[in-house]
């Protein structure tokens, strides 16, 4: 039973939403001056939605490289800060060649090996794996 009353409920919310909207309609077409200014409001309504089309992609596109930019710059700044850690690491020059990284990389690894430092071995591992991941970031950018 209840659902027979929701549905004839339902029906009726229906036809009284129907009769409104068809005596907007009727007062729109019997009076034109109401349908410009309901065409008018319909346009100040939604003047500021923006649609995406072919030729708004340009906009959005610009965004998106601005955005890119920034983190462009970001990531640029933190392999710059990493590369001068490795390179302060190895003592190396600005311009640097393949030959003086691979002469400073044998020089650290004979020093900080862990086999050859008997006092503290602990402390000498964990160089020798800055040393390698060092060696390996560096020589991306030997010249």
């Amino acid at each position: 039973m209840e659902i027979f009353l929701m549905f004839i409920g339902l029906l009726v919310v229906i036809s009284i939403v129907f009769r409104f909207i068809g005596a907007i309609f009727i007062l729109l077409f019997r009076y034109p001056i109401l349908l410009l200014f309901a065409i008018l409001g319909i346009y100040f309504l939604f003047r500021n939605v923006r649609v995406y089309t072919y030729n708004s992609r340009k906009y959005y596109n610009d965004r998106y490289n601005e955005k890119r930019y920034y983190n462009h710059q970001e990531n640029y700044n933190n392999l710059r800060r990493q590369y001068d850690y490795y390179r302060n690491l190895f003592e190396l020059p600005e311009n640097y060649t393949k030959e003086e990284l691979k002469k400073k990389f044998r020089e650290l690894t004979r020093k900080y090996h862990p086999d050859k430092c008997h006092d503290n071995r602990e402390k000498c591992e964990e160089q020798f794996k800055k040393i390698n991941e060092a060696y390996e970031f560096l020589l991306k950018y030997a010249k």
